[in-house]
């Protein structure tokens, strides 16, 4: 069998899922050890038959609904790989929305500090840890924690730390620990472990519990602690910005990812724990995504 033929019997195969031409690619590059791009150039050429066997698995994985980026262990996210697997959720291209705004803020933080004052992040809810690592990544002088209320989670962040992050990067390694949202972080201000932050990044649960459970019968297959946000989807929201306006510094800012139908209520619950400068960023697929704000210098 050709790689061409091996794409259109993959691409049929997935044709109830979204992008069934592009799964079957990518599956087919995992099975040939080669860059997707290699793929498309490659349709005559012949197939083993211990890639075929493999790319075949790959396909009937896909087609039970498992992600691509489960069978290949990997998703690209922030120009950066991400070793992902069902403990966490797969990085979604949107989310790199959080990244880009949460490193504009971050350096308009910086200009607004004295010389020499290292920029303090924490990210809740961190998952594979996408978020908080791509800013460590990215502004190695920034001081970066994270936390996640899944041991599971944490373990494969710290995983992803480790592969990713300069060992000798001036803000140090990323800290990661276990927390319900804020929960460990207050505990620990509250015994003057340590001061407050400059920034909250946050990708929380945000799909409504109805929705979350219609999913899973579904076979979806991501863990449904990173989805389910009770029953409107904002519970956890409603617990996490309070949260931080007590743990943010006097002008910092806290950034959050939702859905495009729950961006009003988002900027209310940050309007009520008296943040000012709320506003609300698009992704490039022109959907509202992101909240921020920033809390007031008197607070």
């Amino acid at each position: 069998m050709t790689v061409r033929d091996a794409l259109r019997e993959g691409a049929a195969a997935l044709a109830g899922t979204e992008t069934p031409f592009l799964d079957a690619s990518l599956l087919l590059a995992e099975a040939l050890s080669v860059d997707a791009a290699r793929i498309l150039a490659s349709g005559p050429e012949s197939l083993g038959d211990r890639p075929l066997a493999r790319y075949r698995e790959g396909i009937a994985s896909r087609s039970r609904g498992l992600p691509v980026a489960y069978i290949t262990g990997r998703k690209e996210f922030w120009g950066r790989v991400f070793a992902v697997d069902p403990r966490v959720l797969v990085p979604r291209p949107d989310t790199e929305t959080l990244v880009s705004e949460a490193l504009r803020v971050g350096d308009l933080i910086l200009r607004e500090r004295k010389a020499g004052y290292a920029v303090r992040v924490h990210e809740p809810c961190c998952g594979s840890g996408c978020v908080a690592i791509s800013l460590a990544a990215d502004r190695p002088e920034w001081i970066v924690s994270a936390s996640d209320l899944s041991e599971d989670a944490l373990a494969a962040a710290e995983a992803n730390a480790a592969s990713i992050l300069a060992a000798d990067r001036p803000g140090g390694p990323v800290a990661f620990g276990p927390s319900d949202l804020l929960a460990s972080a207050l505990r620990a201000m509250d015994e003057d472990a340590q001061g407050p932050f400059d920034m909250i990044v946050a990708n929380p649960p945000y799909v409504p519990s109805r929705e979350a459970e219609a999913l899973l019968r579904l076979g979806w297959s991501e863990p449904r602690m990173a989805l389910d946000g009770g029953g409107d989807g904002l519970e956890p929201m409603r617990r996490l910005v309070p949260q931080a306006a007590r743990a943010l510094a006097p002008g910092g800012a806290l950034l959050v990812e939702a859905d495009d139908g729950q961006a009003g209520e988002v900027a209310e619950l940050f309007r009520a724990s008296r943040f000012s400068e709320v506003e609300t960023r698009r992704d490039l697929g022109g959907r509202a995504r992101v909240t921020l704000g920033r809390k007031t210098w008197t607070s």
